[in-house]
């Protein structure tokens, strides 16, 4: 080992911690084994922010694209149910915050999980497509991802692609079993498809709660005189709109949800809550896939974070809007021409780049409704494989 690299792997001033940088879908993602993280929570995410280089609104210290969609992490172990064959946790990374979020889930970093199991033989495969049953520890739920091999690795697909994704890689088909109540136990946390609030500035808003992948309100984008179609710069550019949305994200979380770990409560239960809005979709202008063709589509969304409001759609939002799609009632099944009857159903969600497809397989048990499944297929890729380096003094408590 020349000197050098001696000295940049001294451990009494740099800690290296080997990971890969991966995409899954949509997303980006730093890819740790949990074995190589400290066992100690607080440790574990010292180091991880570390390697992002946050807090820092350019992350310009480490890994991170100082953009909600880059700024992820998995922690990937092997499993700890006999039902499936990895472990996957999730966080949010913050950008210019020095938080990590596990209270939600992400699917599309669920795709480059499969491929990461794959490359590191955490599963055994033979030509073919392969079956990676992963484990979301963030909530309990089962995800049973399908890629195709050739000679035990992911094989690449042209056909594979992905809105804003310029390539086509490995197609890794996610279906995510039993996907309801994962955060609060039911699909319809309110018990009813539709409340309403009054902000502080006196807006009247409907919303639909619901808990499938993770936990969405869904309000319709006329509550704000919008179309649902307008690009993320347009939405950031709306006066009061953001704040007004942390209003109604704080309010519900307040009012309607519970907190098992209560320090502190409005804050962690704020942080679960997700917001899209919703809107005809007649009034979008622009539904292209990544070809450029113009594809039918149900229903147009869009994904307000606390950040910025998102550049493409998560898996887990597609899966909240399909499954309201199932529910009559629900401000989407108000809104979409065809609603999702017969137990089986496709859904496609506009959004601002292009368009997202979930099969869905749903039922009616004793007058309420159920999701078995909801199936939404991805691309993924391994961008770089290595070692990250951080201060050796971010671990000190």
């Amino acid at each position: 080992m020349s000197a050098l690299l001696s000295a940049i792997t001294d451990k009494s001033t740099i800690h290296s911690v080997h990971c890969a940088i991966m995409r899954g879908g949509t997303s980006k993602a730093i890819v740790f084994a949990a074995a190589d993280l400290p066992a100690d929570p607080r440790s574990r995410d010292q180091l991880i922010l570390a390697a992002f280089g946050s807090p820092d609104p350019r992350q310009i210290d480490g890994l991170g694209g100082a953009d909600p969609l880059t700024s992820k992490v998995a922690i990937v172990g092997r499993a700890t149910r006999p039902d499936v064959d990895v472990d996957y946790c999730f966080g949010q990374v913050g950008i210019a915050a020095a938080t990590v979020n596990y209270a939600v889930s992400c699917g599309n970093t669920a795709a480059a999980v499969a491929l990461y199991a794959i490359h590191e033989r955490l599963v055994r495969v033979a030509d073919g497509p392969a079956r990676v049953r992963i484990h979301c520890v963030n909530n309990g739920k089962q995800i049973v991802a399908t890629v195709s091999t050739t000679n035990g690795l992911p094989t690449g697909n042209r056909d594979a692609r992905v809105p804003v994704v310029p390539s086509p890689d490995a197609q890794v088909s996610l279906e995510f079993i039993d996907p309801a109540g994962g955060d609060t136990g039911h699909l319809l946390p309110s018990g009813v498809p539709q409340d309403e609030m009054r902000t502080t500035r006196g807006t009247a808003v409907r919303f639909s709660l619901v808990d499938c992948g993770n936990l969405y309100a869904i309000i319709p984008a006329d509550t704000w005189g919008l179309s649902g179609s307008e690009s993320p710069c347009e939405l950031e550019l709306v006066p009061g709109l953001r704040q007004e949305i942390e209003e109604i994200r704080e309010s519900i979380a307040e009012r309607q949800l519970q907190d098992a770990d209560r320090t502190p409560p409005a804050t962690r239960r704020a942080a679960r809550l997700k917001i899209a809005i919703v809107g005809s979709p007649q009034q979008d202008v622009s539904p292209t896939d990544a070809t450029g063709a113009r594809r039918a589509i149900d229903l147009v969304a869009r994904i307000i974070n606390p950040e910025r409001v998102h550049k493409a759609f998560a898996v887990t939002g597609a899966m909240c809007l399909t499954a309201a799609a199932s529910i009559p009632g629900t401000v989407v099944a108000d809104l979409v021409r065809r609603p999702l009857t017969g137990g089986r159903g496709v859904f496609r969600i506009g959004h601002p780049s292009g368009v997202i497809a979930s099969e869905i397989v749903h039922g009616f048990d004793s007058g309420r409704p159920t999701i078995h499944s909801i199936r939404i297929d991805r691309s993924a890729r391994r961008i770089m494989d290595g070692n990250v380096f951080v201060s050796a003094g971010v671990l000190v408590p």
